[in-house]
């Protein structure tokens, strides 16, 4: 059975009115009685009629679509992220499209490509192989609004949202600290991820202030940004071979992938947490609290950094000329200790939370 859509120039019939007459009452026009309108909006309502999204682009010059790209579906800071796009982006009547990169700059281009005909702007978040930006400086200076969230380019001047990388990494660096680690680990994900470089200057500055000398060899980076679990073991493996007195007694990771991937090597490896190794990392994982030692985190606010990134596109897709400036808004990760990193407090069974500087 074909579904056949109720159409304008049936109801037109119907109502033995004109088409134009009956489009404009759909469109509350002042040109059409109350009368009239009421009869229309009735009759449409009776018959379920649903404008057609194609023919309401032609006529506006717009898709009322709005195109995502991500890093990965699976990573549950992205999902979170585009929860609290979608719902703002619903509530103005767009539609998403939502494409994965893979950390893959080629897929990346590809997705880009694919999107730039189809919607009407862009919430773009780098991959972790992408160097090379000409894909979207392109675009951007033909017009089509794009804004940049969590890993952002700063070469392209427009609205972004991030998170206080820096001062995530730093608060939870000192915290290790506090509970008396002095040979703090880090692995981050790929080098040339802004957000990996933010994180590593918080780490490398809490150290610092705590007077501790870093040894190079503590400091991991993955090339594929830790898509592969293979990646965090190489990491984790060097590190673990470092003889006793040089060996990490704390470890911060970069991101939700790496984390869950350093907590499984340790149980994998019976490496006790935080006995042997006290760990803390980015992550946005639901069920944190829940695994045994249960992991500290530097949580972010992922739905509303995904609600701030899409009032940021609207506003420039509403506009009817350039901003005179464009706004990189910060917000604040939460620090969330637990089991994993509590060498001083591990008989605590609710979750401390360790207070950001102002």
């Amino acid at each position: 059975m074909k579904f056949e859509p109720v159409t304008i120039k049936q109801m037109a019939r119907d109502l033995n009115l004109g088409i134009s007459t009956v489009s404009r009452a759909l469109h509350d026009s002042h040109e059409i009685s109350e009368e009239t309108k009421k009869r229309v909006v009735a009759y449409a309502k009776k018959l379920n009629y649903i404008p057609n999204p194609i023919a309401l682009s032609l006529r506006e010059k717009r898709n009322k679509s709005i195109g995502i790209v991500i890093s990965q579906f699976n990573n549950p800071f992205c999902s979170q992220v585009v929860h609290g796009m979608e719902s703002s982006f619903y509530s103005q009547g767009y539609q998403v499209s939502i494409v994965q990169t893979d950390e893959s700059a080629e897929k990346e281009m590809k997705a880009i490509q694919y999107l730039s005909f189809r919607v009407d702007g862009l919430l773009v978040s780098i991959s972790s192989e992408t160097k090379n930006i000409d894909h979207l400086k392109d675009l951007y200076e033909k017009g089509m609004p794009i804004v940049f969230y969590d890993r952002i380019c700063a070469d392209l001047q427009t609205h972004m949202t991030i998170s206080d990388n820096y001062r995530g990494a730093y608060e939870a660096t000192r915290h290790l600290l506090d509970q008396g680690c002095r040979r703090v680990a880090f692995v981050g994900g790929a080098v040339t991820q802004s957000i990996v470089q933010e994180r590593k200057a918080g780490y490398l500055q809490a150290l610092e202030d705590g007077g501790i000398n870093v040894d190079p060899k503590w400091i991991h980076y993955l090339p594929k940004g830790g898509v592969h679990y293979v990646e965090t073991e190489v990491a984790m493996d060097r590190l673990m071979r470092l003889p006793k007195n040089k060996r990490p007694d704390g470890l911060l990771t970069a991101w939700d992938k790496v984390t869950a991937d350093a907590y499984r090597y340790l149980r994998r490896h019976d490496i006790s947490m935080p006995g042997e190794l006290a760990l803390i990392g980015f992550s946005n994982f639901p069920l944190t609290d829940f695994v045994s030692p249960s992991l500290s985190v530097v949580q972010q606010q992922s739905e509303k950094l995904g609600e701030v990134a899409a009032g940021q596109l609207l506003s420039l897709l509403q506009s009817k000329r350039k901003p005179a400036k464009f706004h990189t808004e910060v917000l604040m990760p939460e620090i969330i200790i637990r089991e994993s990193s509590s060498k001083l407090s591990s008989g605590e069974k609710e979750p401390l939370k360790v207070k950001n500087k102002d």
